[in-house]
């Protein structure tokens, strides 16, 4: 089983502004960022946005065995 070093990676986040989903690419330090692509539940372009740094994400695998990765939404009491 060939494991991945995240800690020796950044993530970069892809924003589609029409329909608003997000994908997420690990990208090694200094490397250049990503080409951006059409959305894949819309087709409209998406593009790199930022991410806030006091968010809180974890990690989840989808069916297709891809990484995605999904910001945890605290409830307040």
């Amino acid at each position: 089983m060939k494991r991945l070093p995240l800690i020796n990676y950044e993530v970069v986040r892809e924003l589609c502004d029409h329909c608003r989903r997000e994908r997420f690419h690990f990208v090694p330090p200094g490397a250049a960022a990503p080409a951006t692509g059409p959305c894949k539940a819309c087709g409209r372009d998406a593009q790199l946005a930022d991410m806030s740094e006091s968010a809180i994400f974890r990690l989840v695998t989808d069916p297709n065995g891809e990484m995605v990765i999904v910001p945890v939404i605290r409830k307040s009491a």
